[in-house]
């Protein structure tokens, strides 16, 4: 365009405009004629897209689910260890743990009882129960009930509901209150080997302790090193309600220069005036979830602790408690 003179400054989109419009006038729309290789291809191979088009019309809406195999026969699901094959502290842990469960699958659905079940929900419950059924074993539902401020009997309905919904049946219905006595004898336990403590930090002084750029290096509570003997008596006290809530809480003495948040000296019990939905006012301290979980797990023989990613950081300090109080311990 720029080689004739009368074009010479003229606006090359708007003379490309004008030369495609009077193509298009002059030779009417492209079609199959004006791409011969396109052509060709559909020419050759009709029958495809026909049976395609007749699939659909004859079947449009049919749908057709994963099984349970296909879902569980390939990744890293698939490769998991067989029952008795997680390693323990104590060799006689195995033995204990095969002779109860068998050599059979156990796994669970542990959901607190604090609001209505999500679509990740839906992904946990196929996970833990189609694992199980998959392996000729069982699943069981366990609630976790251990924050009375926050559950409800409304919720604990609705979660069993769900579960049946999605076509599943727990093998057995569990609450972690069923285990608070166990649960508290094992934090004197870890207590009196010098591996949890009692604190009476402030909020505003735990979240001084974890460190960081505008605070500076992380460094322990200052009643770490209580005396053993000072710690029961102050976790008794915790016990009776002779503390405000707030007031102190017990602490597993863990690993604060580790990389893991979670192994910064997690909180094993707090102060909770509220009445459970099962035991009432029984108790007024409360086992926290870091405590509780892997605990639960192991006195239920679990085969196969599967969580979501969300709680990845948490194996190490679950692992770590199991060991420390010398249970069995679930993977």
């Amino acid at each position: 365009v720029k080689k004739l003179p009368e074009l010479r400054w003229a606006d090359s989109g708007k003379v490309k405009a004008e030369y495609d419009a009077q193509i298009l006038a002059l030779l009417g729309p492209k079609d199959e004629r004006d791409t011969p290789a396109a052509a060709k291809a559909a020419a050759a191979s009709p029958a495809p897209k026909a049976a395609a088009a007749a699939a659909n019309a004859a079947e449009p809406n049919k749908w057709k689910p994963a099984s349970l195999e296909n879902m569980f026969a390939s990744g890293d699901i698939s490769r998991l260890h067989k029952p008795g094959e997680n390693p323990q502290i104590k060799p006689e842990l195995t033995k204990e743990h095969l002779a109860a469960t068998k050599g059979s699958v156990i796994t669970r659905f542990p959901p607190e009882p604090n609001g209505f079940l999500h679509i990740g929900h839906a992904k946990a419950i196929n996970v833990n129960f189609g694992y199980a059924k998959t392996h000729g074993g069982i699943c069981n539902l366990r609630y976790d009930d251990t924050n009375p401020e926050a559950e409800e009997q409304e919720y604990v309905d609705s979660i069993l509901e769900t579960i049946r919904w999605l076509g599943f049946e727990p093998h057995n219905i569990f609450y972690s209150s069923d285990y608070f006595h166990q649960l508290f004898d094992l934090a004197v336990k870890l207590t009196e080997k010098g591996l949890a403590y009692v604190c009476h930090c402030t909020g505003d002084e735990l979240e001084a302790q974890r460190g960081g750029k505008e605070r500076g290096p992380r460094y322990a509570c200052k009643h770490r090193d209580r005396p053993v003997s000072e710690s029961l008596a102050e976790f008794q006290k915790m016990k009776e309600g002779r503390y405000a809530s707030g007031e102190a809480i017990l602490r597993m003495k863990m690993d604060i220069q580790s990389d893991n948040t979670m192994m910064w000296d997690t909180v094993a019990y707090r102060i909770l005036y509220a009445s459970h939905h099962r035991t009432g006012t029984e108790w007024c301290i409360y086992p926290t979830y870091d405590f509780t979980h892997c605990l639960c797990d192991s006195f239920e023989n679990i085969t196969h602790s599967m969580c979501t990613k969300e709680f990845f950081m948490s194996r190490e300090s679950y692992y770590w408690l199991c060991d420390a109080v010398e249970v069995y311990k679930p993977v």
